[in-house]
């Protein structure tokens, strides 16, 4: 008989989340997998036949809201909530909860103490990065550490983790990996040999518009290419709210014909901009309020179909790309080093694109990576 597990997520599924979503078909193969939300959306985009929640009505919202304050807490469950899931996990005989990101982690919390059921918590990006600034949250994920096991998406992430209390003989480096048989691998004309015949070259970031995604170092250094190789183009993939700034600084600098905004795009068409592609740029940096990546999994996304890469050293993001083996790294806001290297990818042949799609097909392989996670429950399971 299948183990049962209760995979928590506050919103059940974002369209930013379809790594979730990958993993959670993967590892439902092995594991009796129910899914508890707070709230449901998208239900037609990423379907699921074991869905269990329940949303807070309006005064339990305010009675919540008043709790929060009195009692120093971060998140907290209604009590019509915690009760709800505790029968949920008595019913359904849950005998481990796998909660995504640190929030939903603490409000499993009271729920998997009182059960007695193991906890596994994965921490994505900003709720080890920008969240750890508020004091509250921070006091409180140190609790959560106490009792709970950890996954974090890169040993750089679990490194930041450890001042707050992070017991590394309870946590995994896990990474999320991408379904490399849906990126097809394909051998492109030589960039060298592009460059010399002075065709076209298209650089692409797929991403939204936020501060941490870097959008105007890459309008800068791309700015300094077009200087040196006016044939190159950019092309940004993407909504957000920073979009219309990003399109004033584009207009400004007068380079509409160069730089091409197409707007959010789904998967398939993802995959038809990455196909069409020669570079792919994605400039992670550190925003202000302290938000910071995982390790985007964009990237290997790009990686996997034997794009060039160009990206920061940022988060965990050197853990998946080696400078000058099967990408490009430079630090972060680095301007004129981004530059250099934009153009150095010009006299690149196609060994860096084998190497970038082999590190994905070996290490961050979907498959590979929720075989391990199956193995991280058996762990936990039979501890």
């Amino acid at each position: 008989m299948k183990k049962k597990i209760l995979l928590y997520q506050q919103v059940y599924l974002t369209i930013s989340m379809t790594f979730i979503y990958r993993q959670l078909k993967g590892v439902s193969k092995k594991f009796d997998i129910f899914v508890g939300a707070n709230k449901v959306e998208n239900i037609n985009i990423f379907p699921y036949n074991k869905i269990v929640g329940k949303s807070k009505k309006t005064v339990e919202k305010m009675i919540t809201r008043c709790l929060k304050k009195i009692e120093s807490k971060y998140t907290l469950l209604s009590a019509s909530q915690q009760k709800y899931f505790n029968k949920v996990i008595s019913e359904n005989e849950i005998e481990l909860i796998h909660a995504h990101f640190g929030p939903a982690g603490l409000e499993m919390l009271p729920i998997a103490e009182n059960k007695k059921v193991p906890l596994l918590v994965t921490f994505h990006g900003y709720d080890a990065s920008e969240l750890l600034k508020d004091k509250i949250y921070s006091k409180h994920i140190s609790s959560l550490f106490n009792y709970a096991h950890v996954i974090t998406v890169s040993q750089n992430m679990m490194n930041e983790l450890i001042p707050y209390g992070l017991r590394t003989e309870r946590s995994y480096v896990h990474y999320i990996g991408v379904p490399v048989s849906e990126f097809e691998f394909e051998e492109k004309e030589n960039l060298f040999e592009k460059y010399h015949l002075k065709k076209e070259i298209t650089f692409l970031q797929v991403s939204n518009f936020v501060e941490k995604k870097g959008h105007i170092y890459t309008i800068e250094a791309f700015e300094q290419l077009v200087l040196t190789y006016p044939r190159a183009k950019l092309i940004l993939a993407g909504d957000g709210l920073l979009k219309n700034k990003i399109e004033e600084v584009v207009k400004k600098k007068g380079l509409q014909n160069s730089v091409v905004f197409v707007g959010k795009v789904v998967k398939e068409e993802v995959q038809q901009l990455m196909k069409s592609a020669d570079v792919f740029v994605h400039h992670s940096i550190t925003a202000k309020n302290g938000d910071k990546e995982g390790i985007p999994t964009v990237l290997m996304e790009a990686m996997a179909v034997g794009l060039t890469v160009v990206s920061t050293n940022h988060a965990g993001i050197p853990e998946l790309i080696e400078d000058g083996e099967n990408g490009f790294l430079v630090d972060e806001k680095d301007v004129k080093n981004y530059a250099k290297k934009m153009v150095e990818v010009l006299s690149t042949d196609n060994k860096i694109r084998r190497n970038a799609r082999k590190i994905i097909v070996e290490k961050f392989n979907m498959n590979k990576q929720n075989s391990e996670l199956e193995r991280i429950y058996s762990e936990i399971l039979n501890d």
